[in-house]
């Protein structure tokens, strides 16, 4: 039996992954994107470029084509992935969407109570330390799925 997708898993999945390749609110900063590093390969925007098109792509393929996240049901290891990957998930994604919105809030703040620039570093930082969690959830639930249709492929076959 395959467990299907549900909305809320697309979205949170779509939001993930466009985090983790579009710089966006606060983490496309200048000194947050400074301080959590460059790029890995030799030129510079080459691997930034390449990354982007990959995750375009697949938010496109989540969006457009019904059952791409659907998997085999699993018991297990692979089911706890499966669930510590969607919380996770769903946790990266409310922190891209706080991403979002993060700058316009706390440029709302009175600067007598934020101290100037060096609050929106320390935001910036933790809001592109906590997104990562968004990615390890994303890398469990899909290690899940790949977990699903191998044991899938053996009941199959035998």
């Amino acid at each position: 039996m395959y467990l299907r997708a549900p909305l809320y898993l697309k979205w949170a999945y779509a939001l993930v992954v466009l985090s983790a390749v579009l710089p966006i609110g606060l983490a496309s900063s200048g000194w947050v994107a400074l301080a959590t590093g460059g790029t890995s390969l030799g030129v510079p925007f080459l691997g930034p470029i390449v990354l982007l098109v990959i995750g375009l792509y697949r938010v496109f393929l989540v969006a457009k084509t019904p059952g791409t996240l659907d998997a085999p049901e699993i018991a297990g290891f692979g089911n706890a992935l499966r669930k510590v990957g969607i919380f996770l998930l769903i946790f990266g994604a409310a922190i891209g969407a706080l991403n979002l919105i993060s700058r316009p809030l706390l440029l709302a703040v009175p600067s007598r109570y934020t101290n100037g620039a060096p609050v929106f570093f320390v935001v910036g930082m933790y809001l592109s330390m906590l997104g990562g969690l968004g990615l390890l959830g994303l890398t469990m639930f899909e290690l899940s799925r790949l977990l699903g249709f191998e044991q899938y492929a053996r009941k199959q076959n035998s």
